[in-house]
């Protein structure tokens, strides 16, 4: 159950925090955006990309804290 919580929580921060960070011009919002893939579709005039790096590293750590907290 720890890993299918943890896929949802990095599948909602995969495409939240490319969101959140828009269209910034900063060193940050270029890295995310190195590691994005366009969905396709937009919401409100701003295109959702799916980062595969922070689902990557949220699911690991989301993992890792809900398999600990069921010990």
């Amino acid at each position: 159950m720890a890993l299918a919580k943890a896929v949802l929580i990095g599948g909602v921060a995969a495409v939240a925090i490319p969101y959140a960070m828009g269209h910034g011009t900063n060193e940050i919002s270029d890295l995310v955006r190195r590691g994005t893939v366009d969905l396709g579709f937009s919401v409100g005039g701003t295109g959702l990309d799916w980062s595969w790096p922070i689902f990557c590293v949220i699911t690991l750590f989301a993992w890792g804290f809900f398999a600990w907290a069921e010990k």
